[in-house]
């Protein structure tokens, strides 16, 4: 509520002026999120204020991730891995729209297909399957009807609960909200969030993003030691 109470009177202090314009303008309850496991427990709100009539989305893009698409191909009797193609897309990328249309849900899939990117190969059906897999675990997520009003004295003021799934990965996000219909294209400016995971998880990402070479090095040593491992057994039981 103190984040609301401050976003108010800096609305107003700043766009006084502009008080007969369609403005759309929001801000965050909070800028470092650690992601928690309490499902009835936000991890931060977006609170907001519009005079627009059109819909409205909110946008949250994750951290960018890259996946290696590789096909196995036999060589001089040797089978092994050629890499045919890369994805890079989101890490999570979540809508929120403040009602449900068919103009919604085109654009947000729309936006969803044209933020991953593929190269090497161009296969749309390969798009289609990874964002069905992600919005399948909640890291693509559409929600409709999710902007709350504060209070009804003041009903151009909304908020945005937001809650992250467990498996979102830590880094830093961007959100931004985005006005659809009657062809209009405003969006306003980018706020920024870092999100962080507790435990064992969030100094594995942290040491895999600073020192990615000494990563590698022990991710491939301790695959190689899993294999000998596994043939050493084997072979026991045979």
């Amino acid at each position: 509520m103190i984040k609301f109470l401050k976003f108010f009177l800096i609305f107003f202090l700043l766009n006084f002026s502009f008080v007969y314009s369609e403005i759309l303008t929001f801000d965050i309850s909070n800028e470092n999120v650690n992601l928690s496991n309490d499902l009835k427990k936000s991890d931060f709100v977006v609170y907001g204020f519009t005079d627009f009539k059109d819909s409205i989305v909110l946008k949250i893009k994750g951290p960018l991730q890259k996946v290696i698409l590789q096909k196995k191909t036999k060589i001089f009797n040797m089978w092994t891995w050629n890499k045919t193609g890369e994805f890079r897309y989101p890490g999570l990328f979540h809508f929120y729209t403040n009602k449900k249309s068919e103009e919604i849900d085109f654009e947000i899939k729309k936006d969803l297909v044209d933020n991953i990117k593929l190269f090497g190969i161009d296969d749309d059906n390969l798009k289609r399957e990874l964002i069905e897999k992600k919005r399948s675990i909640d890291l693509f997520l559409i929600k409709n009807n999710s902007f709350q009003s504060v209070n009804k004295g003041f009903p151009n003021f909304f908020k945005i609960p937001i809650k992250l799934p467990s498996n979102s990965p830590a880094g830093k996000y961007k959100i931004s909200m985005s006005i659809v219909g009657k062809g209009n294209s405003y969006n306003t400016k980018e706020k920024n969030i870092l999100v962080k995971k507790q435990g064992i998880s969030s100094f594995v990402y942290q040491f895999a993003h600073k020192y990615s070479f000494i990563y590698g090095i022990f991710s491939a040593i301790i695959a190689i030691g899993f294999g000998i491992l596994a043939g050493v057994i084997f072979r026991k039981r045979t």
